[in-house]
């Protein structure tokens, strides 16, 4: 067996002790090509030595993400501010990462903190002396300290980082904070307030979470009157008390709204779905009629904020002959099941939609339905169910609705028309009319932007429905076989 010395393979004379070697690329090299471990000890020490070249490899590219949004700060493109660049270049680095907007900024702020404010912390991340998850525990633990300050913690608790677990470090880092800056810690509970959110997870299997992150004494009163709700129901209700609180929440939230749920696990809102009829298609070739499904819902107080919940449901799903999973706009796939229990409240409102039967795109949406809105508003709704932005999930009933080419009223351009027009987030939508971005789109929807540094990205409008594959022809007796 061999040992590395300086990257040179020579005869193996002691254990090999592969977390002393540098990481960089040729380390990742050797690496690769040692082949299998000779025993337990060099396995963990390979195990390590990859610890290493991977906390490299965040910082290699940390690194890359700073400089390219500084460059861009620097030197604005003619026309944008500098805070315009940046916001242009940190969307150009979330669509190359596939990463959404919110990530996207997160990546890129911790990048420009890490390079710029903690140099050793960024130095000891680039040489494999600790992991990435601790070196945002130093900067997040100092965000609100002066830079001398920060300076002195940074130092104080970079030299035990190594040996130590990201539970104990965060202990060191809060100690020496304390130290540093005994308000602090006053000052970084206010940054938290402001920072207080609630956001959605979609889970497997039909569920979510909904997540609230408020300040401590007003989470605790949240949960004392889901609790008290909860414990109100009696000694005679099955379900288990965290689902009690679930419903509770969802009861009252929904009841304040103007709609509240017929049964505790029936979802609720101001608009449905309903009806049985089966329209003949209104396209060529399309077969499959998926109905869009709001969840049904009674009145419970009027002169509330009115929502609406949109479920496609495939027409072959609620008839019961397939179980293909319908959309829950907002959240994604829901099972067949799920989907039928919601197009099956009597209060739902049905709403007829056309697809083609090979791509699943919307080719019509049809007129008759409950208080219907404008029909292209629906339309592009229904169509594109999320911003046009790639990789973005904002729902596209909270987007505005942009003509890609800008409207004229003294020419053709410009059309207000399905084929011109597209849900974006506000920010995308801002992002759209920058220097150096462009929007082209096909009369299906399909829509390609163009970045400043000339990189391409094409987002088709989502099927509504599973795309069905075409059969093959067969040739028979009679006939020839095709060329």
């Amino acid at each position: 067996m061999f040992e590395i010395d300086t990257y040179r393979l020579v005869p193996r004379s002691a254990p090999l002790a592969w977390t002393e070697v540098a990481p960089d690329g040729m380390a990742v090299l050797v690496l690769d090509q040692a082949g299998p471990p000779v025993d337990g000890f060099e396995a963990l020490e390979r195990i390590g030595a990859w610890e290493k070249v991977i906390a490299w490899a965040q910082a290699r590219q940390y690194t890359e993400i700073a400089q390219f949004v500084a460059a861009a700060e620097a030197a604005p493109a003619a026309g944008l501010t500098a805070a315009q660049a940046v916001e242009s270049a940190q969307a150009e680095v979330g669509m190359m990462l596939r990463l959404s907007p919110g990530g996207t900024a997160w990546r890129v702020g911790e990048a420009r903190q890490l390079v710029a404010e903690f140099p050793a912390t960024f130095a000891a991340l680039e040489a494999g002396a600790i992991t990435l998850p601790k070196a945002r525990i130093i900067a997040e633990a100092c965000t609100d300290l002066a830079p001398e300050a920060a300076a002195a913690v940074e130092q104080k608790v970079l030299a035990r980082a190594p040996q130590q677990t990201t539970g104990q470090l965060r202990a060191a880092v809060r100690r020496a904070v304390l130290r540093a800056d005994s308000e602090a810690a006053a000052r970084r509970r206010e940054r938290k307030r402001r920072e207080r959110a609630v956001v959605l997870y979609p889970e497997r299997d039909g569920m979510a979470t909904l997540s609230a992150t408020l300040p401590a004494a007003e989470a605790v009163g949240v949960f004392a009157v889901l609790d008290q709700h909860a414990r109100g129901c009696g000694s005679a209700d099955e379900r288990p008390m965290a689902a009690r609180r679930a419903d509770a929440l969802v009861d009252l939230v929904l009841r304040e709204t103007g709609f509240c749920s017929t049964a505790a696990a029936t979802a609720c809102s101001a608009d449905g779905l309903t009806g049985d009829e089966s329209p003949a298609p209104s396209a060529p070739g399309s077969d499959r009629l998926p109905a869009v499904a709001p969840a049904g819902g009674v009145p419970a107080v009027t002169n509330k904020v009115s929502i609406q919940i949109r479920v496609t449901v495939p027409l072959d799903t609620l008839r019961g002959t397939s179980d293909e999973p319908g959309e829950l706009a907002g959240y994604g796939p829901i099972p067949a099941e799920y989907a039928r229990e919601l197009a099956a409240d009597p209060d739902s409102v049905w709403h007829r939609l056309v697809t083609d039967p090979l791509t699943g795109a919307l080719l019509d949406y049809g007129t008759t339905r409950y208080r219907p809105p404008p029909h292209l508003t629906e339309h592009l709704i229904a169509r594109h169910q999320y911003c046009q932005a790639p990789g973005c999930r904002v729902p596209a009933d909270r987007c505005d609705l942009d003509h890609n080419i800008p409207f004229d009223p003294d020419t053709d351009q410009g059309p207000t028309s399905a084929a011109n027009l597209g849900p974006k987030c506000r920010p995308h939508h801002r992002l759209k009319g920058m220097p150096g971005w462009s929007v082209s789109q096909y009369p299906d929807g399909t829509i390609l932007w163009t970045t400043p540094s000339g990189h391409t990205y094409r987002v088709d409008p989502p099927p509504l429905t599973e795309p069905r594959t075409p059969k093959k022809a067969t040739a028979t007796d009679d006939e020839e076989p095709p060329f």
